[in-house]
């Protein structure tokens, strides 16, 4: 996965020559805005509307709530807790009405070029009155995240490039500790091992990722899996606790043959 690791991540640039790259940026949204099988361009006027307005609202976050490198598309009722330099995106992300991203954390929340995240997401790595500062989350370039999902990075999360994660999914990097029978479990504290999920990874509806676990390369987590333990690269696991059912690499037919 390719990700700013500096903490000046943007280099400077000429005005004017920022200005051509946000224009070419824009024209190539513009010549991406179609759907399939429109072939009339019927419905192209809708989502141009409403490009416009997204646009607009995303200059106005990137020059008070976080930090861009390019166009990034916002919609209604974001809302964005922590300072702005702790929150860095890429070009032509988009972020959907009614997101919450908190990015009160040692690290910075960082997201690729071309990232979507949608419609009723939080992403949260501390809580809202004090108590340990979360770490942070790493995600890498055309990622997404499904509507409704919770992102809970208090450890570290780390998510690859091409990752499609599903809608109403949940990944806690945080375990409570219970050892101790004398004493409530929530006085006990927690522990932090933190997620890595790898390249090529997806993650279907309403998925469970806990803490500790790492999921690699080019896997797939099926709907409704509670994921406790690593996922090998390839690996396609189902149920609660999430198990191997079959391999995408040894068990799938070869293309063309």
């Amino acid at each position: 996965m390719n990700e700013p690791t500096s903490n000046a991540p943007f280099p400077p640039v000429n005005g004017n020559a920022l200005k051509r790259s946000r224009f070419r940026e824009i024209a190539g949204i513009l010549g991406r805005l179609r759907y399939a099988g429109d072939e009339d361009g019927r419905f192209r006027k809708y989502i141009l509307c409403h490009l416009v307005w997204t646009i607009l609202r995303g200059f106005f976050y990137s020059l008070f709530k976080f930090t861009s490198s390019g166009v990034i598309s916002v919609g209604t009722r974001v809302r964005v807790v922590g300072p702005k330099n702790n929150l860095v995106f890429g070009k032509r992300c988009k972020i959907e009405r009614c997101v919450y991203l908190q990015a009160i954390s040692r690290s910075k929340l960082r997201f690729g070029d071309d990232v979507t995240i949608c419609e009723g997401t939080m992403v949260r790595p501390s809580g809202h009155w004090g108590g340990n500062l979360g770490s942070g989350l790493v995600m890498g370039h055309r990622s997404s995240i499904g509507a409704y999902s919770f992102i809970g990075c208090a450890g570290s999360i780390s998510i690859g490039d091409d990752v499609m994660i599903g809608p109403r999914i949940t990944i806690i990097a945080e375990n409570h500790n219970f050892s101790d029978l004398t004493r409530p479990m929530n006085g006990q504290g927690v522990n932090n091992r933190g997620v890595i999920i790898g390249n090529d990874v997806w993650i279907g509806a309403c998925a469970t990722i806990l803490d500790g676990v790492t999921i690699g390369d080019h896997a797939i987590i099926a709907a409704g899996a509670v994921v406790t333990r690593d996922v090998e690269p390839y690996a396609i696991v189902a149920g609660v606790p999430a198990r191997k059912v079959r391999s995408r690499k040894t068990d799938l037919p070869a293309h063309g043959g």
